[in-house]
């Protein structure tokens, strides 16, 4: 079987081929190409097009928004918006994102939603990887983040990743609390900082690289095929080792967003077992939504009550406590 391969551009090893010419290669062909010269700046591949990881790659920097005293996000946001040509300044990205002074956490998709008014569309990715990151970056892509502040701590942190090298095996990120610039080696970010948000990522963009994304991410742009992978990527790493609680925590999660509430429920009820960090749920409150949803409502606002200790103005784990104690009649 013969299939298409139309090349857009690439001086960098000799091949200089129009726009509108096609040339048939076996599948031979195509493997070595795209897979054993990732010097080809640009392949279409059955329509697809983007550009493979070198071994070092960096997209330019904002100026540097030291965050305000937990203002992470409205910080980060104030960066991101930089790269693409707006001055925001972070007390307005804080009175937009914020619902009040002591909020203590914004959502990906409420910074997803504000980006949309400058018409820079961002998508929200579940398991994602290092890999993955490196190929979005090399693309053009900036990539949102949310992690720990450090690793293996519990303080929600957002961060903006726009380079890697892979001689240092670091990402390059634009922090709102450290600087821009910062280095992250890869396996500390990826499993004592990342993987904690079931490796939340966010490529923003402007609307006309949508495709390219699509490319990208492949099979994971439909939402349930993405949590699907995720189910099983963290089933292997409860294999591997039983009493990781974060990918029992994962688990739940990817489970919740597939509807499937008893195996959420199971899942989180083991990595609470193992033992949550104190403030888990200032960040992820699915587990007080999935008792919620199954009609157990004493155990969410049980959850409620510890999220909301020292964080009482966590507008929507009020809601779902006040939601739980309706339907218990007071």
């Amino acid at each position: 079987m013969k299939l298409k391969l139309l090349f857009l551009a690439s001086g960098i090893i000799g091949i200089a081929i129009g726009l509108s010419a096609a040339y048939t290669l076996s599948k031979k062909d195509i493997k070595y190409i795209v897979e054993r010269q990732p010097l080809v700046q640009r392949a279409r591949v059955l329509g697809y097009s983007f550009r493979r990881p070198e071994e070092y790659y960096v997209l330019p920097a904002a100026k540097w928004v030291p965050q305000t005293f937990n203002n992470c996000g409205p910080a980060a946001v104030s960066m991101t918006l930089q790269y693409f040509g707006h001055s925001v300044p972070q007390t307005e990205t804080k009175a937009r994102l914020r619902t009040g002074d002591d909020d203590k956490n914004i959502f990906m998709y409420q910074i997803s939603d504000y980006l949309k008014e400058f018409d820079i569309e961002s998508k929200i990715f579940f398991n994602g990887d290092i890999e993955m990151v490196k190929t979005l970056v090399s693309n053009g892509f900036y990539v949102i983040v949310e992690d720990w502040l450090r690793p293996y701590e519990d303080i929600g942190h957002v961060l903006i990743i726009r380079g890697y090298d892979d001689r240092a095996k670091v990402l390059i990120g634009d922090d709102p609390y450290l600087g821009v610039g910062v280095r992250f080696p890869y396996q500390e970010f990826e499993e004592g900082q990342w993987k904690p948000f079931n490796r939340e990522f966010v490529p923003v963009y402007s609307r006309e690289k949508e495709e390219l994304l699509k490319a990208i991410v492949g099979e994971n742009w439909n939402e349930s095929t993405m949590y699907r992978n995720s189910v099983i990527r963290n089933q292997k790493d409860i294999e591997e080792n039983p009493n990781d609680m974060y990918a029992w925590f994962n688990l739940g999660t990817s489970y919740f967003a597939l509807a499937e509430y008893e195996n959420a429920k199971e899942a989180f009820e083991k990595s609470r077992q193992i033992g949550w960090p104190g403030r888990m749920l200032w960040y992820q409150i699915e587990p007080i939504e999935t008792y919620n949803k199954l009609g157990e409502y004493q155990k969410a606002i049980e959850l409620a009550n510890i999220a909301l200790a020292g964080n009482e103005s966590f507008i929507e784990v009020q809601q779902e406590k006040e939601f739980a104690l309706e339907k218990l009649g007071f």
